[in-house]
């Protein structure tokens, strides 16, 4: 395309520039556009129009939109990769990448429309790799001889830096508007030489204004308290003379017009001023201190009311036996009672600040630093005991206490301690020898101890040899007793009734051992606990007594059960005597009846005389009744006693052992059970289980 040059310079080319001269070496023969000498006047026109501006143009001919474009449109619009095959191309072939984007504006300035874009996002190919860039651009269409458009010319500015500056501007002022919101802060801005006020909605809001109302300047200047209003008018004079530097800052106290809520605001600004020294322009904030001020207020008032307090203190203080002191946040001390000076002999001037550590005994000097040390860091209270020399050079054993006061508004905040140190050296003398009988005591329990564990392996012994030495007679007895009766029976004529009365007195022999052995074990025995069902205990001793149940004609109504955490065979053991009891103690003719309840109930309402033996937030209230013989209550302790019996063996067996390991099984449970019971009314027996 550039083999053939124009042959002479036309003069549209004229003063074009580096391009013009291009212009004159390309081979436009080649083109869509053809020789120049073929080209339109409009053509010619534009282009010498073109090529000597120092505003980046192009210009795009004809329906393919070949171009042409000035020097400037080359440095501008960074054309150094395209340049110059882009020359007498058509537009779409050079821009391919941004043709779907811009092919519309093209022809829509084909159609006779301009198009015009203001800071507009189109991409930029630069430095090998395409970046964001922006835009002020306009496409006009060029008009031929016979009126129609014939080309679009296109004039642009990038705008990347300033839309840029702009982009940050707009941060930093909602940064700004943000700081603002978030400090909760009122803007005002004055013109002093109009006496235009304006603010922001907050501003607004304190002088019960609308969001979107103006501020006139004696509305601003109303809503001052009367007492501070001339007093802000001189500040605001002083500020807006230029000799003060144009500094504002104030405080006083507005009222809401509308809802007379009161408030108090510290007031900053800044005069602006104009090289004559006339302020054009007063701006600033204002920021709402009435929580601040009411704090200080109270700051103030709770500083004068200690000193009222450490005066009458200091009175009180001195007749009492203790030496009385205080200290300030620090730790440094600054206030001692009479007592103090009276013990020390040390005057008030090496009392004061670290003074104090002066009389300490040596050893007892490092100990003690540390723990003030660590109630000043955490706020604990300061106790411990160290000794002291008093003005005799005797060191005596004192008792320091300390606690710190703290501030009613911020009780993270500590204003001061107050301590004491009372003399317990003649306790602490005592102590030494109450230690020493101590430990003998606890020697002497050790043996105790030691001679009690030995009892209990003694009382596993017999147990041991009741369940087998004493048993085992007791069954050759029984047996050949049988033998006796069943082989020599008939011969032994009124000696059969001593051998049967033998044979019951050998059974129940057997029955006492048993439950002897049972109640030892029960005694001693503390295996782990585990979650008992106790429906299902329930249920295995009827399943026990099945026979008992059925030759009486017993009716057992038990109710829901709870699990307990317990022993399963001691609660069979409980159960299954309460139970068997209601069985055996029933009226003459009339066949057992026996309930069973729990519930669940809170320990605050247990019954006063009721003493588990195991605290618990709850327990399990259970009751067994029946509707047997019953008894008198004044033998409702005696009942629980080993070997005790209402009745004679003639009219009820038993060993008067069973009830006895019912109250131990309960108690090793922690619980506790009470009975009552009338005569031929029936008997409750009451449990209380922890639950």
């Amino acid at each position: 395309m550039m083999n053939r040059a124009i042959s002479a310079p036309y003069s549209f080319l004229t003063n074009g520039g580096e391009m013009g001269k291009l212009i004159q070496g390309v081979d436009w023969a080649t083109t869509p556009l053809g020789s120049p000498d073929q080209w339109p006047q409009s053509l010619r026109t534009t282009l010498s129009s073109l090529l000597p501006s120092h505003f980046p143009t192009l210009l795009f001919w004809g329906p393919q939109f070949i171009q042409l474009y000035n020097d400037a449109a080359l440095t501008n619009l960074a054309l150094s990769d395209k340049h110059p095959t882009a020359l007498g191309k058509p537009a779409a072939d050079t821009w391919r990448e941004l043709w779907p984007m811009v092919a519309p504006m093209f022809h829509r300035a084909l159609g006779g429309t301009p198009v015009h874009g203001d800071n507009q996002l189109i991409p930029a190919f630069r430095n090998q790799q395409w970046v964001d860039a922006y835009w002020t651009y306009s496409y006009s269409p060029v008009r031929d001889e016979s009126g129609d458009v014939g080309g679009v010319m296109l004039t642009f500015a990038e705008t990347t830096e300033s839309v840029g500056m702009l982009r940050k501007l707009k941060e930093q002022e909602e940064q700004l508007r943000f700081a603002i919101d978030a400090a909760e802060l009122g803007t005002w801005d004055l013109d002093p030489l109009t006496s235009r006020f304006a603010g922001n909605a907050r501003l607004k809001a304190w002088f019960g204004l609308s969001e979107d109302a103006d501020i006139p300047l004696s509305t601003a200047l109303n809503v001052i308290v009367d007492t501070d209003r001339q007093r802000v008018t001189d500040s605001i004079w002083q500020a807006l003379n230029p000799a003060s530097g144009g500094q504002y800052n104030t405080i006083y106290t507005i009222v809401n017009p509308a809802t007379q809520e009161r408030r108090i605001v510290q007031a900053r600004g800044q005069a602006h001023f104009r090289d004559d020294g006339v302020a054009h322009r007063f701006n600033g904030t204002l920021q709402d201190i009435t929580a601040e001020v009411a704090t200080q207020q109270k700051l103030e008032k709770l500083n004068e009311d200690l000193l009222d307090q450490i005066r009458r203190f200091t009175f009180v203080t001195d007749f009492m036996p203790q030496m009385v002191w205080s200290a300030l946040p620090d730790g440094r001390h600054d206030f001692f009672n009479q007592r103090w000076y009276d013990f020390t002999g040390l005057p008030p001037a090496r009392s004061v600040d670290d003074g104090w550590i002066r009389p300490l005994h040596p050893d007892d000097l490092q100990r003690t630093e540390e723990r003030w040390a660590y109630s000043l860091q955490t706020g604990e209270p300061y106790e411990i005991e160290y000794r002291m020399q008093r003005h005799d050079g005797q060191y005596r054993w004192l008792l320091a206490r300390a606690l710190p006061l703290r501030d009613e508004v911020n009780s993270t905040s500590i204003i001061r301690w107050f301590g004491t140190c009372t003399d317990i050296h003649d306790q602490k003398t005592l102590s030494a020898s109450l230690e020493q009988q101590v430990e003998e005591r606890t020697s002497a329990l050790k043996l105790a101890n030691f001679d009690l564990q030995r009892s209990n392996e003694n009382l596993e012994r017999f147990a041991y040899v009741a369940s087998h030495d004493l048993q085992e007679p007791l069954r050759k007895i029984q047996s050949f007793g049988d033998i006796l009766k069943g082989t020599y029976g008939d011969q032994l004529g009124d000696g059969l009734p001593y051998l049967e009365r033998m044979q019951s007195a050998a059974g129940r022999m057997s029955v006492l051992i048993k439950d002897l052995l049972t109640f030892s074990r029960i005694r001693t025995q503390r295996d782990t606990f585990r979650p008992v069902s106790l429906q299902r205990v329930v249920q295995d001793v009827q399943s026990d007594l099945e026979l008992a149940i059925q030759e009486s004609a017993a009716t057992l109504d038990v109710g829901p059960l709870p699990s307990v955490l317990g022993d399963e065979a001691q609660l069979d053991q409980l159960f299954m005597n309460l139970i068997s009891n209601a069985l055996k103690f029933h009226q003459d003719n009339v066949p057992p009846q026996v309930t069973i309840r729990s519930e669940r109930i809170p320990a605050s309402t247990l019954p006063r005389l009721v003493k588990p033996t195991q605290p618990s937030r709850y327990y399990y209230r259970l009751t067994v009744s029946d509707n047997g013989i019953g008894f008198d209550e004044k033998y409702a302790d005696r009942i629980f006693q080993v070997f005790q019996r209402l009745h004679g063996r003639s009219q009820y067996s038993g060993t008067g052992i069973g009830l006895a390991i019912v109250q131990k099984v309960v108690e090793n449970h922690g619980g506790a059970i009470i009975v009552t019971s009338q005569p031929d009314q029936g008997t409750t027996f009451t449990i209380y289980l922890p639950g």
